[in-house]
């Protein structure tokens, strides 16, 4: 067997003689700086194991015990556990990629090696497979933190977060799974157990932060059937150093590409019905991004910033030419005030950046465009 592209040869990527020939769910977890949790990341997935199931984690050249966690698992599981390897670190996107390529389970559920998957989990899904064998199956999740507060105890999401809005199951309408996905405004990939086939293509971006955002395009078009397990299954990491844990003009860069490019896929004619939820759902996360930039101008060298900023100007002139404006008048007549509000004021916190944030003249705009076309 070669070795995968990037990937230094191991013992561990060989098959074991003892594993199915074809298992009927991969679990792929990538590590990198995770020897706190990369254990009880695992244990949840081993303690839940059943025939036909592959784990496989891949050490993204981690410079801390993480590489040599999996490996020690991998010997006391042989033919359930193996472990892939970088040479050199290549960032998340590409060992999820790496681990796609190496996956040979029907099904494929990524893990991140901080979170774990919740008691009952793998069970749940093996029956909604029996049951319908959809193409997608979305999980909800629950919320880990390592120091709960009371308020944190108090909220019913911390225990229990939907990751789709929408019917239970659908066929043969990619609208109406785009617009679920959106108006639950969870995309990452960990919540979201498809065909190997379906993951196949929707690559992720390498060399990017927020990965998962760009690939809802391409996985909402691959699938035809679909269920929503209404159930949390995986338990979400909340700690300081995380990934998403801190800002930086590299993250923001990303985030901004990332809204593009999922506005950009599903912008389309055929998407129609769902046109409101992904405009909700990119302006929200445009205002997110310019609040993210307001806190790193104190910090960061202006320098750093300005391309940054500018992409956020081309990002929102693209997506909302009215720079909003309808989706804010539409907030506001479901009575959405303070959501319309709170979203104009953090796209106003570019004003130095890249002018005064104006809904009312972006609209005047547009109309005396439209007459002048005779709309």
């Amino acid at each position: 067997m070669m070795p995968l592209p990037g990937c230094r040869p191991s013992s561990e990527m060989l098959p074991s003689p003892e594993s199915p020939a074809s298992p009927w769910l991969s679990v792929l977890v990538p590590a990198f700086k995770v020897e706190d949790w990369l254990p009880a990341c695992l244990d949840s997935v081993l303690s839940q194991h059943q025939p036909g199931i592959e784990l496989l984690v891949l050490d993204d050249a981690s410079p801390d015990a993480s590489g040599a966690i999996a490996r020690a698992y991998a010997g006391r599981h042989p033919g359930v556990l193996r472990v892939l390897a970088h040479g050199q670190n290549r960032g998340l996107a590409a060992a999820r990629n790496t681990l796609l390529a190496a996956a040979r389970g029907e099904y494929v559920w990524f893990l991140d090696s901080d979170d774990v998957l919740l008691p009952g989990a793998i069970a749940g899904l093996a029956a909604v497979l029996k049951a319908s064998a959809p193409d997608l199956v979305m999980c909800d999740f629950a919320l880990l933190r390592e120091r709960p507060r009371l308020h944190h105890r108090l909220r019913r999401r911390e225990r229990h977060t939907p990751s789709f809005r929408g019917p239970a199951d659908g066929e043969a309408a990619p609208e109406r799974l785009a617009r679920g996905l959106l108006g639950g405004g969870q995309l990452h990939a960990w919540s979201k157990i498809a065909r190997r086939s379906i993951w196949q293509q929707a690559p992720f971006p390498e060399g990017r932060y927020f990965e998962d955002i760009p690939t809802i395009p391409a996985l909402v078009r691959a699938v035809r059937r679909w269920h929503h397990a209404a159930s949390p299954w995986v338990g979400y990491r909340q700690r300081a150093g995380s990934i998403l844990a801190s800002d930086s003009p590299a993250k923001v860069r990303d985030l901004l590409l990332g809204l593009r490019e999922l506005h950009t896929g599903l912008a389309t004619p055929s998407m129609a019905p769902a046109r409101d939820a992904l405009d909700a759902y990119v302006l929200r996360a445009l205002a997110s991004a310019a609040r993210r930039l307001r806190r790193l101008s104190g910090r960061t060298e202006p320098e750093a910033l300005a391309p940054v900023q500018r992409l956020h100007a081309e990002v929102l002139a693209a997506c909302f030419p009215d720079g909003g404006a309808a989706v804010l008048r539409a907030w506001r007549r479901q009575g959405a005030w303070i959501r319309a509000w709170r979203i104009r004021q953090r796209l106003g916190q570019l004003a130095p950046a890249r002018g005064q944030f104006d809904e009312r003249a972006a609209s005047s705009t547009l109309r005396r465009q439209a007459e002048r076309r005779g709309d």
